[in-house]
């Protein structure tokens, strides 16, 4: 024979309760546990483990503490459980419905009838990262040619004006689409970040 699992030690528990149907002290619940079968150290744990279940209940009667388990209840414990599945099922639904209205809003916000904002972010990406690269090389000339410094210096400054008017374009972009379409600032954070601008863009 097979050893006991912990779902049939359960059951064995819980039909000494619904066979007795009455309340046992933790003494007695363990003598009638182990007459059913059951390993007598084993079945405080295994009380506990059906009371975690709420198919055991106990409370304190004179100076002792008392547990009992009538078979109606592990019905209404399974109905309760399910009735908690069924509630957690609607918030779940209620939740993708924010979701897909707020979606909605936000798709609603960023309309580009002109089809410009996509172009504008590519551009200001590609602007971003050819001063970047300005920039590094510019540290790697500091020490040589005077002349080259100076054209490096004055070409990645262009650079840099460049970069923030692209940057006011997209901060204006964004005012618009945040006070005017109530679209959230992060949604339009995530959009400039799907364009391949950089994280630490400030538009703020």
């Amino acid at each position: 024979m097979g050893r006991t699992t912990a779902d049939e030690k359960k059951r064995m528990l819980l039909k000494v309760y619904h066979t007795r149907k009455e309340p046992f002290s933790i003494k007695e619940i363990t003598k009638a546990g182990a007459a059913a079968g059951l390993n007598a150290k084993l079945v405080p744990d295994i009380n506990q483990v059906l009371m975690d279940d709420n198919y055991v209940q106990t409370d304190k009667i004179g100076t002792g503490n008392y547990f009992w388990s009538f078979p109606g209840a592990q019905g209404a414990q399974a109905q309760k459980q399910l009735d908690q599945a069924k509630a957690g099922l609607e918030r779940a639904k209620a939740r993708l419905a924010d979701a897909k209205a707020a979606e909605a809003a936000a798709k609603k916000g960023r309309e580009d009838p002109d089809g410009s904002r996509a172009a504008k972010l590519k551009r200001l990406a590609e602007l971003t990262q050819k001063r970047q690269g300005l920039e590094a090389q510019l540290e790697g000339l500091k020490a040589n040619d005077p002349e080259e410094l100076a054209r490096i210096t004055k070409l990645a400054e262009e650079m840099k004006g460049h970069a923030q008017r692209w940057t006011e374009n997209l901060f204006s972009i964004k005012s618009y689409l945040v006070q005017k379409k109530n679209v959230q600032a992060c949604q339009v954070d995530e959009l400039f970040k799907g364009c391949g601008l950089p994280k630490n863009l400030d538009l703020d």
